[in-house]
């Protein structure tokens, strides 16, 4: 009579095992288990499998009922072809064939490595075998890893669907290349930051305006779907899929590779990597946005305050606008119940310590408005009439400044590598000495200790120090990239946030005049890519030939070159 109690055939496969052909293939395990049961004489037998689970994963769907069942007492054999179907983890492995299986009255056998546990001595190599499977995990692991980071270095997509706006090219399913309908909505998304809109109104925007949601979008039009997707609702744009986009360099043209990694080879949970561990290889398929565009979106983000729902406008100078003498922001108040003429910006240090830190270096928006806006015309007008003077005279205000930053930061890198190398020899005088006996193993352990942080926190402020001088080296060529925006901007009637962002980098406030005073307040503006304009002159230095000593007015300007 047939056992009430089951056998069990059990199977795995990972990507892995697939990788080194059929004989691990599900299909074959089976047939393998079958057999065997058939020949052994094994009834009521039940083949459960899982595939495309890694060998140090216990969660595994059919695992886990396979411990119910256990667990109900309905098992008396658990048959798997070899020790590694079982699993790749030394100690669990260990753990289920020593103790839990035996105590639950399991007979377990594994075909290919002679294991029966009702044959004792077919044991003894079990934890050989379980410690050179895990070895093999470990190794597999590895070989996974430096492939990916190959694949990674040569800018190869990893898998995965295209990034929302992309679709895979028909002729080359590696590559992708802009999607016709969704291309267009990123752009839209890009423009809309930069123009004062935060991810959430951006997200309200987009469905009130019934455009589909990111995963709809690919389910509809491929049939891919995800657990958290929400089919009911296919227009409802989150904020988190809008800072996604926003925050996501595909859209500059490039690709991110190895962005996130498993914990271990043991736990296979998704843990994102720092962006400086990240591989990011450029140019790799056609941009949706350009650079110029990206860099102020990131900038307006970096500074984006939420803004009330009555008050959709959003505040054009915020992170811009600086008090001149504390350094602090400009904080802008404004309310309902008050007059747009009446929206003004204040000293945050005056605030919220008052007079005794700062004074109030009060503004109105719309004074400060007009003034900006005076000076972009001012600036771009000369910019685009008089190239030639414009580069020479920008050339002549920055190069001093320039260089001497940049001698300084030299310095300070040349004086941070010098002592990374002494650290280096000092630590390998130390180990000589510990080796020798010159020192006790405790005097090593606190010397090293120390020279080991010093030498780390150098190793990571090196790469800050360089990426710094070089953008400072390249800043030096920048005057030809302000021209040619100047030349997009022939007319310019009124004040957006878009041409805030791409012209300034930082206004600062100074103090209010004394009332009844001659003197009007300061305000300095400092321009991406040149810098402030009307600096002082460093002594000895003097205005280049037939140019004067700061950039006159536009309607001066329309005179002398009519």
């Amino acid at each position: 009579m047939a056992s009430q109690k089951y056998t069990i055939l059990y199977g795995r496969l990972s990507q892995e095992d697939d990788r080194a052909g059929d004989s691990n293939s599900i299909v074959n395990q089976r047939l393998l288990l079958e057999r065997y049961a058939q020949t052994n004489g094994f009834e009521n037998t039940l083949f459960l499998a899982d595939d495309g689970y890694s060998g140090t994963n216990f969660e595994r769907p059919s695992w886990k009922k396979i411990i119910e069942m256990i667990e109900a007492d309905e098992v008396e054999t658990l048959i798997v072809k070899d020790m590694s179907r079982l699993g790749r983890e030394y100690l669990q492995v260990g753990q289920l064939t020593e103790l839990y299986l035996p105590t639950k009255g399991v007979r377990f056998i594994a075909i290919n490595d002679g294991v029966d546990s009702l044959v004792e001595s077919s044991t003894d190599f079990n934890p050989i075998r379980n410690w050179a499977n895990e070895l093999h995990a470990k190794d597999t692991s590895k070989k996974v890893r430096a492939v990916k980071k190959l694949q990674a270095e040569r800018g190869e997509r990893l898998g995965g669907r295209p990034p929302y706006g992309y679709r895979k090219k028909s002729s080359d399913r590696k590559e992708i290349v802009p999607d016709e309908e969704t291309a267009p909505i990123v752009q839209r998304i890009f423009q809309l930051c930069a123009g004062g809109k935060g991810p959430g109104q951006i997200a309200r925007i987009l469905t009130d305006e019934q455009i589909l949601t990111p995963a709809n979008y690919a389910y509809q039009k491929m049939g891919k779907s995800h657990n958290h997707m929400d089919t009911t609702r296919p227009y409802r744009w989150s904020c988190s899929s809008v800072t996604g986009i926003l925050n996501n360099k595909v859209y500059l043209g490039h690709t991110a590779g190895l962005r996130c990694t498993s914990l271990s080879y043991k736990n296979k949970k998704l843990v994102r990597r720092p962006e400086s561990e990240q591989v990011i290889v450029e140019n790799t398929h056609p941009a949706l946005v350009s650079q110029e565009l990206w860099e102020i979106v990131q900038d307006v983000r970096q500074h984006k305050k939420r803004i009330p729902k009555q008050m959709e406008e959003p505040n054009l100078f915020s992170g811009l606008a600086f008090c001149a003498d504390c350094g602090k922001p400009m904080v802008l108040h404004r309310a309902s119940t008050m007059k747009k003429t009446k929206y003004n910006f204040t000293c945050y240090t005056y605030g919220k310590w008052g007079k005794s830190e700062c004074s109030s270096h009060h503004i109105k928006e719309d004074e400060l408005c007009k003034i900006v806006l005076d000076d972009i015309r001012r600036i771009t007008h000369f910019a685009r009439m008089k190239e030639r003077q414009f580069a020479a005279y920008i050339n002549q205000k920055n190069s001093k400044e320039l260089r001497r930053e940049m001698n300084a930061l030299q310095k300070e890198l040349d004086a941070m590598h010098k002592r990374d190398g002494e650290l280096s020899a000092l630590f390998k005088r130390l180990y000589e000495d510990h080796v020798l006996q010159r020192i006790t193993a405790e005097q090593f352990r606190m010397l090293s200790a120390d020279y080991n942080t010093e030498q780390k926190a150098l190793q990571e402020a090196i790469p800050e120090k360089e990426a710094r001088l070089e953008k400072q080296k390249a800043s030096t060529a920048s005057v030809e990239a302000f021209i040619e925006k100047a030349k997009r901007f022939i007319t310019i009637d009124k004040l957006t946030p878009e041409l805030v962002r791409l012209f300034i980098q930082r206004i600062e406030i100074g103090a209010r005049p004394p009332k009844g005073s001659h003197f009007a307040q300061g305000i300095k503006m400092i321009y991406r890519d040149i810098g402030c304009t009307d600096s002082e002159m460093e002594p000895g230095e003097c205005p280049p030939q037939h140019l004067l000593p700061s950039i006159p007015p536009v309607e001066e300007l329309a005179k002398m070159l009519a």
